[in-house]
């Protein structure tokens, strides 16, 4: 069983490639790269390691929410190699991967910047037990005043200005909670179709006007 994992949800963009339950190769793109050199990247990881993508089996991409440039990028690369080598595409939400990254007894709140001049996060609760994770409440945008409680446990991939003793932050490789929430997925056959499946934006993706002048 061949899976490609690919997250370029947030500023980190990493893949990595599993065979046979081993990991054969991870890697996290330089600061100066962006998600556009991913499928470089990927194609010449796949070459140094002698692995074709037409042998995959399962293509998992962390599919939002999160930058939307890098949620379009790897949802177009995705379904790119799922088209052409057959593999099964898998889309897990970028919550649900962070969520997964950690083991609490109490409510696990899960954020991820919406809009950091406003202080607006996406966020979901859950719950997990025997290291299963069960979503326990709709995928939402709230302002972080509005989210945080002393009741619960509040994780993120960034840190968050003014509330740092109330959030931990998981700013490790998301890829191996990734990679468990996929095999969950294989196992309950839950799959997209590569050719109607966009990115989980949460919000209407606007493009940015030009400033110049049209003559």
């Amino acid at each position: 069983m061949n899976i490609l994992l690919i997250d370029s949800s947030s500023r980190k963009i990493e893949f990595a490639l599993f065979t046979e339950s081993k990991e054969l190769f991870r890697h996290v793109l330089p600061e100066e790269e962006n998600a556009d050199v991913l499928i470089y990247r990927i194609t010449q990881l796949c070459t140094g390691n002698n692995f074709l993508l037409k042998d995959l089996d399962y293509v998992s991409i962390s599919n939002g929410p999160g930058s939307f440039t890098g949620l379009r990028i790897s949802s177009a690369i995705a379904k790119g190699i799922c088209f052409a080598s057959d593999a099964k595409l898998i889309e897990i939400n970028s919550l649900d991967i962070l969520a997964n990254k950690i083991e609490s007894d109490k409510t696990i709140v899960s954020l991820i910047f919406s809009n950091s001049r406003t202080n607006e996060f996406y966020f979901a609760r859950y719950k997990k037990s025997d290291k299963q994770l069960e979503r326990i409440s709709d995928y939402s945008i709230s302002l972080l005043s509005s989210i945080i409680n002393e009741e619960d446990f509040f994780v993120t991939n960034e840190k968050v200005e003014g509330f740092d003793e109330k959030v931990m932050i998981l700013d490790s490789s998301g890829l191996i909670s990734q990679y468990e929430l996929t095999l969950n997925y294989i196992s309950l056959n839950k799959f997209s179709d590569y050719n109607t499946s966009e990115p989980f934006y949460m919000k209407e993706f606007i493009p940015l006007k030009s400033q110049k002048k049209l003559i």
